[in-house]
């Protein structure tokens, strides 16, 4: 399996995608190009160097070739095309870096076939974002040990392109619930209770377009669900340049054991947009019935998409952070202060017994 790098056409250095730019960048020379420009050069390079296969003279692509060395426990090993360093990586990996020199690394083959993602949102945000929305993240939480917050807790912040399936349908259908009208009143004797049932039925027609579902085994799928949404209006076409700086990982979740979990959110969407529809000061209680949805025109796309991921070491145990490398969002759990908990805890305690104690004396007072 080979290897490839962006190089830089003015000096030679590595090529690493801008998020703030949208532009590829030197972090050497300070060089810029945008996409157009660098496919048109990349085209006309690769081009020549084609030609001078047909020569038997060998190529030199983007970056060195080489085939994968295969370890015991399942994990590739290749050469760094740069400074020769070993590059381990799990079966998945699609783009990573050399640990040794730094130089971001893509290959080829984990994003080609029927790897080959047709979208990708390129990352909008930076790694000094993801750290910022971390510490935004984490204050005002009165629990949280002090230490937690400090820079040198953080084992590291990284940029990765997450696949995805999404999924994009027609749907349509019926939803009925059960309605119910309380009405209550008494007398001098009695107290009444009328309860009224009603059979409150709603159908709709309803687009969805680029319904997300991980396809990676390796991303919480409760933490990528809770980084939603990605505006795919900026999506484009797949174009490994992106790549380049960040780590990527191809799916191991196929398009077919992904269906499930994409028709369970359509549907759920379906009967929450329906029940919207219910003016809900018609009824005291409405409770779901049954419902029926039929989706036509779907399609699916694979995209990989950006996804920040921090790591902070405390107290022996790694707590995970995943921010949407377009819009900022960020997710992640906490650790809790015992301390402070129990501290808090009396102190609500005994600040409700004071409270009583008083209301009691003040009571007394007009007795």
């Amino acid at each position: 399996m080979s290897v490839k790098e962006y190089k830089c056409p003015c000096c030679g250095g590595n090529l690493v995608f801008n998020s703030d730019t949208q532009k590829l960048h030197c972090p050497s020379c300070d060089n810029e190009m945008d996409m157009e420009t660098y496919q048109e050069y990349a085209k006309v390079v690769e081009s020549t160097e084609q030609k001078k296969d047909t020569y038997d003279w060998g190529t030199t692509d983007f970056g060195r070739t080489g085939e994968w060395v295969v370890k015991e426990d399942g994990s590739r090993v290749y050469k760094c095309p740069s400074c020769g360093g070993e590059i381990e990586a799990r079966e998945t990996t699609a783009a990573t870096k050399c640990p040794y020199c730094d130089s971001p690394v893509i290959l080829p083959e984990q994003v080609s076939g029927g790897f080959k993602p047709d979208l990708i949102v390129p990352f909008q945000l930076d790694a000094k974002a993801a750290k910022e929305a971390y510490k935004g993240f984490c204050k005002k939480k009165a629990l949280l040990p002090r230490s937690f917050q400090s820079d040198q807790k953080i084992k590291e912040i990284t940029g990765i392109y997450v696949p995805f399936w999404l999924f994009s349908c027609q749907a349509e259908g019926t939803i009925n619930y059960n309605g119910q009208r309380i009405k209550k009143w008494k007398d001098q004797q009695y107290e009444y209770i009328q309860t009224d049932y009603y059979l409150v039925s709603r159908e709709g027609r309803v687009s969805f377009d680029y319904v997300p579902v991980d396809g990676s085994v390796e991303m919480d799928d409760a933490y990528m669900e809770s980084i939603e949404p990605y505006d795919m209006s900026k999506a484009v076409s797949f174009d490994e340049a992106y790549l380049s700086g960040y780590e990527a990982i191809k799916y191991d979740v196929s398009k077919d054991e992904s269906r499930g979990r994409a028709q369970e959110r359509i549907k759920t969407s379906f009967q929450d947009i329906l029940k919207q529809s219910v003016d809900k000061k018609e009824y005291d209680i409405l409770m779901l019935k049954n419902s029926q949805i039929g989706c036509t025109n779907g399609s699916v796309h694979y995209a990989l998409l950006p996804v920040w991921v921090v790591k902070v070491e405390y107290k022996d145990k790694i707590y995970r952070f995943a921010m949407n490398g377009q819009t900022g969002k960020l997710v992640g759990e906490l650790p809790v202060d015992s301390g402070l908990f129990w501290k808090n805890a009396l102190g609500f305690f005994a600040g409700s017994s004071i409270a009583v104690y008083m209301l009691i004396m003040l009571v007394r007072l007009f007795l």
